[in-house]
């Protein structure tokens, strides 16, 4: 069988002028992960990326800390359907129509306590957890943004795009956001639109999920690996 292990993008910076683009620590989680890689993975078929600047990155910094072990890592093949889902974008209009703030928060000002700013991240996705849930069930329609229904069925079509044609004991690698890849598990387990949004909330950044697969069966065998980030505390969920 071949191997496809699903990559969440590495931290991202939240309270930066641009959202989508890795912090500091983004950047070192993902040179892990290229390293843990090399050790355990020495040979790569595919790479798909998402289309955001944060799958960009996240895949090129593990592919230099790969390539730096003397191993060949192939072009990366961009893949749009590995978007993230539009909770992100909802936020913003909700809290924009609701409480007239308009930009959802990813780009507030941090305050220059840790303790202010963490506590300013628990609060930003505690009211983003509320909202999304809304959004899952049906309200907001008069949104414009891509429905749920139909970002569970681009994540069905990438999964059915990067498990085909596979020779036998391949591996291959997609870069994308942690709310699109539990889309793609949501798809193998069959699971609910609340259960892969639960799902989601524990996927840790540049963290993985291996799907076996052949051309009758694929199977999830592992998710949320994330040894690479453990050892040099490393570990971020936002």
């Amino acid at each position: 069988m071949s191997t496809l292990l699903l990559v969440r993008h590495g931290q991202a910076s939240f309270f930066g002028d641009d959202y989508d683009r890795l912090s500091r620590q983004g950047e070192m989680q993902s040179q892990r992960l290229g390293e843990y890689l090399a050790r355990t993975r020495p040979r790569v078929d595919r790479v798909y990326v998402g289309p955001l600047r944060r799958h960009h990155e996240t895949a090129v910094a593990a592919a230099a800390t790969f390539r730096a072990a003397g191993l060949g890592w192939p072009t990366h093949e961009v893949l749009d359907d590995l978007a993230e889902h539009q909770a992100p974008a909802v936020m913003k209009s909700v809290l924009a129509l609701e409480e007239a703030s308009g930009n959802g928060g990813l780009n507030i000002p941090a305050a220059e306590d840790e303790g202010q700013r963490r506590a300013q991240i628990r609060e930003y996705f505690k009211r983003w957890e509320v909202v999304t849930r809304r959004w899952i069930s049906g309200e907001f329609p008069e949104l414009s943004h891509e429905p749920w229904p139909a970002a569970r069925a681009r994540a069905a079509r990438a999964l059915g795009a990067m498990t085909a044609q596979a020779a036998g004991g391949e591996t291959r690698l997609a870069f994308s956001s942690g709310g699109l890849i539990c889309m793609i598990l949501g798809e193998l387990l069959d699971l609910s639109d609340e259960r892969i949004f639960d799902l989601s909330l524990t996927f840790a950044n540049a963290a993985m999920a291996e799907i076996r697969f052949s051309k009758s069966r694929r199977t999830l065998v592992a998710f949320n690996l994330r040894a690479h980030l453990e050892l040099d505390s490393l570990e971020t969920m936002v």
